[in-house]
């Protein structure tokens, strides 16, 4: 019955010491987003700018699969190269061990302190506000981290005072067996930062010698790489790649140091070197990093060639249009565990949407005005893409909004749908008009010569609007609100004008009665995707400041 007790109390102290790690990370990954964000949109060629910022990012959101994750999921979506992922995994080796360090604090007198800190951080929980609510719970989790190792510790002390149990754990002594043992146990769970824990709150209750300690460290940075490995699943080929060079770096690292460990009394040097095992083995799991990451930063360029031979390239070319069809070219799923990221992403695809409906607006468009469908198959393979991304695009966005977010993002990201909506219903509208060119070319008919350049000067407005629309939408900027509805409003009034021409023209005997229809519609049709195109502008004002719009005016106003 005690030992029942104590192997439940043990599991108890675990609980609650993985779901607070697990809820320090989202919210610092939350609280983080917009800087980690900017910080890997900066990233340059320089390998130790990336091992850097690898490192910083780890640190910070205290997960180096998450980082790795979120690596793969970025050299997936294409906007990171492989070198830049190599640095980055790198450093996110040596920022995962900042958690060690953090558990080896518990052979410090400053646990009952740290364990306060759930308490100070469930009041401030309570206050409701946003940021003082996200900040409660990195608080509070940092105080339920040391209660879970305090639960731990005290588990592990009753079991160390059991002489079947230190029995059992004195006869673990292979090396391999041990190195086996941290990475299976890593690998289901899946969070080597939780497994050093486990094994540092182990060692400090007796269980375990440094010994013993330092080769199931070793396994541990293997097993901690089939996230990543099961990230990749799926994954372009680039992203699969990135997976391997995780296993690759961990995997060299933890033969070259099993190696020294069985060859050099490095138990001994820790033990000269630290007072207490804790910390030994936190110092150990960071040693281990950085000499691996000393060792191999000069290979990075022969690291990702290795890659290349190990994974094959079989990824999918773009088209003639710049994009892969009938796929994400942004978007990734392993993005979703950094929300700003994600959305930052669904920004691009977006962009990408309204880039591909604008150029189906332009083929029907032309279509009329040349009376041929040439190419009509690759309209129609951009129509496919678009109503491709109004589905997965939407429920993308619902994945993201599951998780932790900003009031900014919350709002962002809300609008998102209409402008998905927005931009499906302007390739609409441009099937429309490519079925009007078909009725033109069936009926031998065309545009008058005034029709035709009442269309110029129609079409002209809206690639103006079009234009102004999304430069405001890529900077997220809002100044140019009246110019926009300027333009809209031109060609609001053009709708009503051409109307009223096409019916005199008409009259006059100077139009056909089938082109005439086709005309009353076209013009129709392209005031409604003016209002589209309006739409999609005017989605950010949920999630905009005004300050730019202000700022834009105060300048004007001093050069006058």
């Amino acid at each position: 019955m005690q030992t029942l007790e104590m192997i439940l109390t043990l599991l108890g102290g675990l609980g609650v010491f993985l779901i607070a790690l697990k809820i320090m990370s989202e919210n610092l990954e939350s609280v983080a987003g917009n800087k980690l964000k900017n910080v890997f949109n900066k990233i340059s060629s320089n390998r130790f700018a990336g091992i850097a910022v690898g490192t910083g990012v780890t640190a910070v959101i205290q997960s180096s699969s998450a980082t790795t994750v979120m690596v793969v999921g970025f050299v997936n979506a294409g906007v990171m190269t492989l070198k830049q992922a190599t640095a980055i995994i790198m450093g996110a080796n040596i920022g995962t061990t900042v958690t060690a360090q953090i558990v080896a604090l518990q052979s410090l007198p400053v646990t009952a302190f740290f364990a306060a800190l759930a308490c100070v951080g469930a009041f401030m929980t309570m206050l409701g506000k946003d940021k003082v609510n996200r900040a409660g719970q990195i608080v509070g989790s940092i105080g339920m981290i040391f209660v879970g190792l305090d639960v731990m510790s005290a588990a592990m002390s009753s079991f160390s005072g059991s002489e079947t149990v230190t029995n059992v754990m004195a006869s673990i002594s292979n090396p391999f067996l041990l190195l086996l043992i941290g990475m299976v146990i890593t690998a289901i769970i899946q969070s080597s930062s939780a497994t050093t824990s486990i094994l540092i709150t182990m060692a400090g209750a007796g269980l375990m010698t440094l010994e013993n300690a330092i080769f199931i460290t070793l396994g541990i940075n293997i097993g901690t790489c089939i996230t990543a490995v099961l990230a990749s699943i799926g994954a372009t080929v680039n992203g699969k790649r990135a997976s391997v060079i995780h296993l690759m770096f961990n995997v060299f690292g933890s033969l070259v140091f099993f190696i020294l460990a069985l060859c050099l009394p490095i138990d001994e040097w820790l033990q000269a070197a630290f007072p207490e095992i804790e910390t030994q083995i936190a110092m150990f799991h960071t040693i281990f990093n950085v000499t691996t990451t000393l060792l191999l930063v000069g290979f990075i360029k022969y690291i990702t060639k290795l890659s290349e031979l190990i994974v094959r390239d079989k990824k999918q070319k773009p088209n003639e249009d710049g994009y892969v069809a009938d796929r994400f070219n942004f978007v990734d799923e392993r993005l979703l565990a950094t929300p700003t990221i994600a959305i930052a992403q669904v920004r691009k695809e977006i962009e990408l949407m309204a880039e591909i409906a604008k150029k189906n607006l332009d083929f029907a468009v032309g279509a009329v005005k040349t009376r041929s469908l040439d190419k009509k198959d690759k309209f129609a393979s951009r129509e496919e893409h678009l109503n491709f991304l109004l589905k997965e695009l939407t429920s993308y966005i619902v994945k993201i909004s599951t998780n932790p977010l900003t009031a900014e993002n919350e709002r962002e990201i809300s609008s998102y749908y209409r402008v998905i909506s927005d931009l499906e219903r302007v390739g609409d509208y441009a099937e429309n008009i490519v079925e009007y060119a078909d009725m033109l070319i069936k009926q031998n008919a065309s545009l008058s010569a005034d029709a035709a350049k009442e269309l110029d000067e129609m079409t002209a407005d809206v690639d103006e609007l079009y234009a102004l629309v999304m430069r405001g939408f890529t900077d997220k900027d809002l100044s140019g609100r009246a110019e926009v509805d300027a333009v809209e409003q031109k060609i609001d009034d053009c709708k009503e004008k051409f109307e009223l021409s096409h019916i005199s023209r008409l009259s006059k005997g100077q139009c056909s009665a089938d082109a005439g229809a086709v005309w009353l519609h076209l013009v129709n049709d392209l005031e409604r995707v003016g209002d589209h195109i309006r739409n999609v502008y005017n989605s950010m004002d949920s999630y905009v400041s005004q300050k730019s719009a202000v700022v834009k005016v105060n300048a004007t106003a001093k050069e006058v």
